[in-house]
């Protein structure tokens, strides 16, 4: 097992030790402080020719908890809701996304993954069928650099209304597609956590 943060396309994975095969190169998380830590994320995201910075970590949640406190930490929580054969997908920023957002204060994951799949998409009648895999990734926050982890959920719906973008959230569009418009459209232009929840979910 191992968990993967993303940075715009570039990947940080941390795996367990004893998960290592012979043939992998990896920086030792648990022999490296805070200082090394944040002065490789720099070096990495800056530079244009490694895609993947791995690290190795004798047990997997300690080795995560010290990296993640790199970083300030934001929770949110989205959904892939399906009707029929279809999914739901949203518009924003050029690119195909689900919807998603922040937890509020005393709300839990469920509550909030539903919450904002409402605000976002004006769909209602949402029920979760199981939990997903969560996603992790960084992005640029208020001068320094935020650690975002998005609690994911399938659900199905019995919305039957029309639906309409939270254009103040920069959404354009709302709409649902089929397997095969997925794959034409949806995975050639989304990011890289929004395929692992594809794979994780269909």
């Amino acid at each position: 097992m191992n968990i993967t943060i993303y940075y715009l396309t570039k990947k940080i994975i941390i795996q367990e030790k004893k998960q290592i095969t012979d043939n992998q190169s990896f920086n030792d998380l648990d022999l490296l402080n805070k200082s090394e830590l944040r002065s490789q994320f720099e070096k990495f995201i800056n530079q244009n020719v490694d895609e993947i910075l791995m690290y190795s970590a004798e047990n997997l949640e300690l080795g995560f908890e010290k990296y993640r406190k790199l970083f300030k930490v934001i929770y949110a929580a989205g959904g892939l809701i399906k009707q029929n054969d279809s999914y739901l997908f949203i518009f924003r920023l050029k690119k195909w996304d689900l919807p998603k957002g922040k937890i509020d204060m005393g709300e839990s994951p469920e509550e909030a993954a539903i919450r904002e799949c409402e605000e976002e998409c004006a769909i209602t009648k949402l029920t979760i069928t199981s939990e997903l895999e969560s996603t992790y990734h960084i992005y640029e926050y208020k001068g320094d650099y935020a650690l975002k982890k998005t609690f994911w959920y399938a659900m199905d719906t019995k919305h039957s209304g029309s639906l309409k973008p939270q254009i103040e959230e920069n959404i354009e569009r709302v709409e649902w597609f089929n397997i095969e418009q997925i794959n034409n459209e949806v995975i050639v232009n989304t990011y890289p956590a929004i395929l692992d929840v594809l794979k994780n979910g269909i």
